[in-house]
């Protein structure tokens, strides 16, 4: 199986003119399986950044797993909708699961939304989000391949000089019901790079690897590749499975390969 993970789009600002469509287009042509997409699809939650993001989805031929990211809430200047309806806008136009799944055979994918209304730019995975994942992992049969899917980091990362970024409440539970449940893959976003990090949460049982997409198509980057935009090809074997990152060229108008990191599907 084939999943292009994509993150970040923040519509409304965006960084070159082709890159959007270079982006449906490889996707439609790539064999790819899914589309997982972890938030931010919009830069102040405007209605118009909302149709672009729509016409975006409607344009990939494959299906399309969704979760919503902080700048998907209501903006500040709309404090009341912010705090009681934060999602409104992204239920009307995107969709109303937010806590979407997707299943094969071989490969089981769940998102869950981590954004809300009262942060700025932090997220939150409650109790009843825990839960769902352990219901939703913990009771498949056979040898599954369990992706999670999340806007906001679950782990300390640098982005260059700065310190750590902060992690979502509640994250050091999410992982530890993550490795219960038996996640071994998880995508997010959030901070605009791209990077692929394995971890053990449980020393010599159960490895999990997040996969940090960078913005794939806005002009928000950060760190050493702030002007750079990614997405992330995840191909899923018997034995193995890795993750492609893939880099616009601006002057070519296509991404291209930067970089594949292989596991195979071991403790």
């Amino acid at each position: 199986m084939t999943i292009a993970h994509i993150s970040d789009l923040h519509f409304g600002q965006i960084a070159h003119p082709g890159v959007v469509e270079s982006l449906v287009t490889e996707v439609n042509e790539g064999g790819v399986d899914l589309v997982a997409l972890s938030g931010d699809l919009t830069q102040r939650a405007w209605p118009s950044e909302y149709e672009a993001a729509r016409a975006l989805l409607d344009a990939f031929h494959p299906p399309t797993l969704v979760v919503a990211g902080n700048h998907d809430v209501y903006p500040w200047w709309r404090p009341l909708l912010r705090l009681r309806a934060p999602l409104r806008r992204y239920k009307r136009y995107i969709t109303d699961d937010l806590a979407p799944t997707f299943e094969t055979d071989t490969v089981a994918v769940l998102g869950l939304t981590s954004a809300y209304g009262r942060s700025i730019k932090g997220g939150r995975i409650g109790a009843a989000d825990r839960a769902a994942m352990t219901d939703y992992f913990s009771g498949m049969e056979g040898d599954r391949f369990k992706v999670f899917v999340v806007h906001h980091q679950l782990h300390p990362t640098t982005i260059g000089p700065i310190s750590p970024h902060p992690v979502a409440r509640h994250a050091q539970k999410t992982l530890d019901a993550a490795a219960e449940a038996g996640v071994d893959l998880i995508l997010c976003g959030h901070l605009h790079v791209s990077a692929i990090k394995p971890l053990s949460i449980i020393p010599r049982e159960h490895r999990i690897v997040i996969a940090s997409a960078g913005t794939a198509t806005s002009s928000r980057g950060r760190g050493l590749t702030s002007s750079v935009n990614f997405y992330n090809v995840v191909t899923v074997e018997p034995d193995a499975f890795s993750v492609e990152e893939r880099r616009y060229v601006p002057d070519d108008g296509h991404f291209v390969r930067d970089g594949v990191t292989r596991f195979d599907r071991t403790s």
